[in-house]
């Protein structure tokens, strides 16, 4: 039932290209065992526009104008081409040919990388890996809580996606529970390193991490139950006055200009060709079946929609180590002691609801703390094969078929706005200005606490301020 309503709830408008669809749908039966079809659509949706750069000078998108977009709710994105060219990818998508693993075997290049990408802009590469064991170990401190029965051990335990089913032929259910110490991994699911099975479990759970980065933590907990939610909560279906109030403030307003873009709302629309029902992007990348995948992002979606700021706070800080715990609980502070200098002269206002400012400072925490870390480190590590999703049981190869879907997936994500060295000086007072400069000091004292090698804030943060 979960499905079947979620299914009847992604609203496209009607394509004015049906003749493109038939054109897939005729190449399809004439290029039946390739891969080429298929390419030809993941290049296209790679380099067709669905990433922009956001423009701070435009006027914040009040709007009423509100639609049930497949689980969630979204503000109705404005008519243009680039809304039309996901209306017409989400529908070929469905018509396209399934991805190929025995064909287009060889490794990728980056001169293949180049024919999926083009020369978009690049993430900073500043927890670049060469491995999925690398990429999970690496990053270990931000999922693997410390055991209650030993604090040199640290649990990272994934049993939550073993539910969910997976498509016919596959030997293996996504899961397992990680045990690390030491800066390795010792023992999955209660076979230890060196033992028989443990490779294989090894395996399932690296495909298994890479659902839980790209798809849970940051697709439907990031996007949409949490920056969406907030976003809606401070845009959607206000009145003028409380619209007003905003554009009558210079540094209040520019400070919810940049964090509720138009274009985060493109993001949030467009995340239905990335995992909607169906054969969207990752739906071609994971082993779960299209009816399980949807399952999977209603119930985390669900779960988490309906947390409050703290809640969440807790519940992913409580999912890490210590470190990261601490960070998140002192980015979740400096956050709101930011928006409180920003927005001092409108904060008693009787227009604004009494969440209003802290809902801005979730917005902030998510944007600044949390995606800049989870979506850098996805988008460095899901374009290179880092973040593997197929179920085999066997070590990952970045084959020219699977990176090209990868690449794809990794390439969609990429939308910018400011970085925070930018954003910090347009703002009008020099009190707003130096809370602002305070704030990213904090976040580079947070940085050093979580621990990850390579990871910072200093400096003009690129994927800060985005969604």
């Amino acid at each position: 039932k979960k499905i079947n309503d979620a299914k009847k709830k992604v609203r496209l408008p009607p394509t004015l290209v049906p003749s493109f669809i038939r054109s897939i749908i005729r190449s399809i039966r004439s290029r039946n065992g390739s891969n080429a079809i298929l390419f030809d659509l993941l290049e296209t949706i790679s380099k067709g526009g669905l990433q922009d750069i956001v423009d701070i000078t435009e006027e914040i998108t009040f709007s009423d104008d509100v639609i049930k977009n497949m689980f969630f709710e979204v503000k109705k994105p404005d008519k243009n081409i680039r809304r039309a060219l996901v209306t017409v990818f989400y529908r070929a998508l469905k018509y396209a040919p399934p991805l190929l693993l025995d064909k287009d075997t060889g490794d990728m290049t980056e001169d293949d990388y180049e024919r999926v990408i083009g020369k978009k802009i690049y993430p900073v590469e500043m927890m670049k890996v060469d491995s999925p064991l690398e990429c999970f170990l690496q990053n270990a401190p931000v999922f693997c809580a410390p055991s209650p029965d030993d604090e040199t051990v640290s649990i990272c335990n994934l049993n939550y996606l073993q539910k969910y089913q997976v498509q016919k032929g596959t030997p293996y259910r996504y899961g397992g529970k990680a045990l690390v110490k030491g800066g390795d991994i010792i023992e999955i699911s209660g076979v230890k390193k060196g033992e028989e099975e443990f490779d294989t479990k090894l395996n399932i759970f690296l495909s298994s991490f890479g659902v839980h980065v790209v798809l849970v933590r940051h697709a439907v907990m990031g996007h949409l139950a949490m920056y969406q939610k907030y976003n809606m909560r401070l845009t959607a279906n206000r009145d003028k006055s409380y619209q007003d109030l905003w554009k009558g403030h210079k540094s209040p307003e520019l400070l919810l200009k940049a964090m509720t873009p138009q274009s985060a709302n493109d993001v949030n629309y467009n995340i239905q060709l990335l995992i909607g029902p169906g054969n969207s992007l990752v739906g071609r990348g994971v082993s779960f079946t299209n009816d399980a995948l949807t399952l999977l992002n209603i119930d985390i979606y669900d779960e988490f929609s309906h947390m409050e700021p703290e809640e969440l706070i807790k519940y992913l800080g409580t999912k890490g180590s210590k470190g990261w715990n601490s960070a998140c609980l002192r980015a979740w502070k400096a956050a709101q002691k930011t928006v409180d200098v920003i927005c001092r002269k409108i904060k008693e206002n009787p227009d604004l609801r009494s969440t209003d400012l802290r809902d801005l400072s979730m917005l902030l925490w998510i944007g600044t703390f949390y995606h800049g870390f989870i979506g850098d480190f996805q988008l460095d590590n899901v374009i290179k094969g880092n973040l593997p999703f197929y179920l085999t049981g066997e070590k990952h190869k970045q084959s020219v078929a699977y990176g090209t879907l990868s690449a794809t997936i990794g390439s969609t994500t990429m939308q910018r706005t400011m970085d925070m060295d930018t954003l910090g000086k347009y703002f009008y007072e020099e009190e707003d200005r130096m809370a602002w400069k305070e704030y990213q000091e904090e976040l580079t004292l947070c940085a050093k606490e979580v621990g990850v090698k390579g990871f910072t804030y200093e400096g003009a943060v690129y994927n800060a301020i985005d969604f």
